[in-house]
C-alpha cells in the first residue's frame, strides 16, 4: 500500500509498514496474551483475527484537537507522540475522503477566528455520504453570530455537509472536550446511517463505530453467539449506545431492551428503531442503575459494549445474577475484556469463544467479541491449603464470603456446593471487592480455629494500594465505635513500592474488627484506591479510567494459622491479575509520561 506522507512524525498508524496478515497476528496475539494472565481462562484461545473490508479510508468519525502554529496556519490532526506539538494531517490514510476535504475548508475558514476553535468532530455517513461537523470552543463563545456565519461559509463550500453544531467546553481536557450536548448552529443536526440493513439516527454526541463496514463484520459475530436461543422471549442490550446491536438482532427476540446512560444517544436509539421498523425498549439509564430491572427481567440473553474501562461491578454481578443463558460481550480493550470474563466466571458463566476483529485498521488496537455461556456449577473455588476439616479457600473479589439477600452466589454457597457439604463454614470474613484465602472448617473445627483467631494466634498480611506515598512504615491505633464493641484497634503497616505515585502498602492489623485496614488507611491521609466507601472518589474515577481498577485494592496475601495437627501453616496467595493489571498500567503512564 502507498505509505503516508505523515508518518513519521506521526505515530498513529503503527502497523502501517507491517504486512496485513503480520498485523492480524499481533492483533490476536495481544487478545491471547491478556486472556492468558487469568487462570479462570485457561483453555481459551482466540480465534484468528477477522480482516478490515478496507485498510485505508475507513474511518467515518475523527475528534481532533485544532491549534495554530507559527507560520499563522490552522492545523487539524494528532499531537506527534510523547509531545505537545499538534502534527497537521491532511492526507490521513485512515479518514475518509469526506471527511479529508471538510477539514481541508476548515483550515482555511478558522485562520483568525476568535474565540479559537479547540477540536473538531467530524461524522461522515458512509450510506449517504453525508457529514456533519462539530465545533468545540475552546472558552467560552462570545460572537456566536460570527460563528453561525462561518459555519453558513462552510455548508455553501462544501455541499456534502449537512449541518455544523456548537460544544461549548471551558478548561476541559480532551476526552471532556470531544463529548456531551450539542446546540446545532445551521443544517441539521443528525445523519443517518445504514448498518446490517438497519437506519440510523446519529446525533452529535452519540457513539457509533467509527468503521460501519467493519462494525458489521462483528454484528455477524454476535449474531452467530446468540442465534443458537432464538426466539428469545427478551434480549438486553447494555451500554446500547445509538442501539445498535439491539435493532439489528430484534429479530431473534420477542422483546428487547437497550439501555444507554447519554440521553442523547438513547433518544437516537428510540429514533433508530422507528427508522428500522422495529420494536426496542430504550432506558436511558447507567448500567450499574439498571441492575437490580435486569435481575427481574431474567433475560434469555444479554449484549455488553461497554466503554474501554470495561464493566463495574454492580454490572457484572446485574448480569452474573440476570439468569442469562448467553453472554455477547464486545470491547475495545483486550485486558478489561479478560478480566471482565474471569469476574464473571463465579457466576457459573464460561467463555466458549472469543472472536478478534479489526475494527481499527493500521492501529494497534483490536476488537473483541466473547461468548460466554452459563454452565450451573461449572465453577469451583481454588483451594490452597487441606487439612482434615478444615480448607483455605481463594475468595474471588467479586463475591461475598456469607450468602446476601436474594439468591446471588457467595463463597461459602460454592465452597459447600464443591465440597458436598453444607457443613463448611467460614471461620472469618472477607470484604467484598477483596480478596484472598479464606479459612473454612466444619464440626468441631470451625470453634478451635475460631478461637485461633480470637486469641490473636492467626496473623494476616494485606496488600492495598494507597493514594499518595506513605512513609515507610508506621502504627495506626484507634477505639472501636460502640456497635464493634469499643476496644483497641491496631494496624501496622510498611510501604513495599512505589508504583506510578501510589504507594504499595503491606497492612498486618492486630486486631480484625470491621474494615479496619480500610479505615486506618483513610485516617492517615492514604485511603485504598477503589475504596467507594472510605475512598477518594476522585482518584478513584482515574483509576477506572486509566488504570483498569474495577475493584477495591485490597488483597489478604499470607494466612498463617495453627493446624488441626498443631503444626503453624502459611497460606500465600499471590497478587490476583487484575490487580497485577493495575500496577503494569501505572508503569507504562509513568514510562509514557517519562518519555522513557
Amino acid at each position: 500500500m502507498t505509505l503516508c506522507p505523515h508518518a513519521p512524525p506521526c505515530g498513529g498508524c503503527p502497523h502501517l509498514a507491517l504486512p496485513y496478515e503480520e498485523s492480524l497476528r499481533l492483533k490476536r496475539e495481544r487478545v491471547a496474551e491478556a486472556v492468558s494472565r487469568f487462570p479462570a481462562l485457561s483453555g481459551v484461545a482466540p480465534s484468528a483475527c477477522v480482516a478490515a473490508p478496507s485498510r485505508t479510508g475507513h474511518r467515518t468519525r475523527v475528534k481532533a484537537p485544532v491549534a495554530v502554529g507559527a507560520d499563522g496556519r490552522v492545523r487539524i490532526g494528532l499531537y506527534a507522540p510523547g509531545s505537545h506539538e499538534l502534527l497537521d494531517l491532511p492526507e490521513c490514510q485512515v479518514v475518509a475522503a469526506p471527511l479529508l476535504a471538510v477539514a481541508a475548508a476548515l483550515r482555511e475558514l478558522l485562520v483568525g477566528f476568535a474565540p479559537p476553535i479547540g477540536h473538531v468532530d467530524l461524522r461522515a455517513s458512509r450510506s449517504t455520504g453525508l457529514v456533519h461537523v462539530t465545533l468545540v470552543s475552546r472558552g467560552p463563545v462570545v460572537d456566536e453570530d460570527g460563528l453561525r456565519a462561518l459555519a453558513a461559509r462552510l455548508l455553501e463550500r462544501r455541499p456534502e455537509v449537512r449541518g455544523v453544531s456548537l460544544r461549548r467546553s471551558v478548561d476541559a481536557p480532551t476526552p471532556r472536550a470531544v463529548a456531551g450536548r450539542t446546540a446545532c448552529l445551521v443544517g441539521e443536526p443528525q445523519l443517518e446511517e445504514r448498518l446490517a440493513g438497519r437506519r440510523f439516527r446519529l446525533s452529535p454526541g452519540s457513539f457509533f463505530q467509527a468503521d460501519p463496514a467493519a462494525a458489521e463484520e462483528l454484528h455477524r459475530i454476535v449474531r452467530g453467539f446468540l442465534a443458537p436461543l432464538a426466539p428469545m422471549r427478551t434480549l438486553v442490550d447494555l451500554f446500547a449506545g445509538v442501539g445498535a446491536f439491539g435493532i439489528c438482532l430484534a429479530d431473534l427476540a420477542a422483546r428487547v431492551v437497550a439501555v444507554e446512560s447519554v440521553r442523547e444517544a438513547a433518544d437516537d436509539a428510540a429514533a433508530s428503531a422507528a427508522l428500522s421498523g422495529v420494536g426496542l425498549e430504550v432506558e436511558p439509564l447507567p448500567s450499574e442503575r439498571f441492575a437490580e430491572r435486569l435481575r427481574d427481567l431474567a433475560p434469555d440473553a444479554v449484549i455488553a459494549d461497554p466503554p474501554r474501562r470495561g464493566l463495574d461491578a454492580r454490572t457484572i454481578e446485574a448480569i452474573g445474577g440476570s439468569g442469562a443463558r448467553r453472554v455477547a460481550y464486545a470491547s475495545c480493550d483486550p485486558e478489561t475484556l479478560a478480566r471482565d470474563l474471569a469476574a464473571l466466571a463465579p457466576f457459573d458463566l464460561v467463555c466458549a469463544e472469543i472472536a478478534p476483529v479489526d475494527l481499527f485498521a493500521l492501529s494497534d488496537r483490536v476488537e473483541a467479541a466473547a461468548l460466554l455461556v452459563r454452565e450451573p456449577g461449572a465453577f469451583s473455588p481454588r483451594i490452597f491449603w487441606r487439612g482434615g476439616d478444615l480448607i483455605a479457600v481463594e475468595k474471588p473479589w467479586i463475591l461475598p464470603t456469607t450468602p446476601q439477600e436474594g439468591n446471588a452466589p457467595s463463597l461459602t454457597g460454592l465452597v459447600r456446593r464443591a465440597e458436598g457439604d453444607d457443613a463448611w463454614s467460614p471461620a472469618h470474613r472477607l470484604d467484598v471487592g477483596a480478596s484472598g484465602p479464606v479459612l473454612f472448617a466444619r464440626g468441631r473445627e470451625l470453634g478451635r480455629i475460631g478461637g485461633a483467631f480470637s486469641r490473636g494466634e492467626v496473623e494476616k498480611e494485606y496488600l492495598a494500594l494507597v493514594r499518595g506515598v506513605p512513609r515507610g512504615k508506621g502504627k495506626v491505633a484507634t477505639r472501636a465505635t460502640r456497635e464493634l464493641g469499643g476496644g483497641e484497634e491496631r494496624t501496622r503497616y510498611r510501604r513495599e513500592a512505589v508504583v506510578g505515585g501510589y504507594g504499595l502498602v503491606r497492612a498486618l492489623p492486630e486486631t480484625g474488627e470491621r474494615h479496619q485496614i480500610r479505615r486506618h488507611l483513610e485516617r492517615i491521609g492514604h485511603p485504598i484506591l477503589g475504596d467507594e466507601r472510605h475512598g477518594d472518589p476522585r482518584a478513584n474515577r482515574w483509576m477506572i479510567e486509566r488504570a483498569a481498577l474495577d475493584r477495591l485494592f485490597l488483597h489478604l496475601e499470607r494466612l498463617r494459622f495453627p493446624a488441626p495437627s498443631g503444626e503453624i501453616v502459611e497460606v500465600v496467595v499471590p497478587l490476583p491479575p487484575e490487580l497485577e493489571l493495575v500496577l503494569d498500567r501505572l508503569e507504562r503512564l509513568r514510562s509514557a509520561t517519562s518519555g522513557c
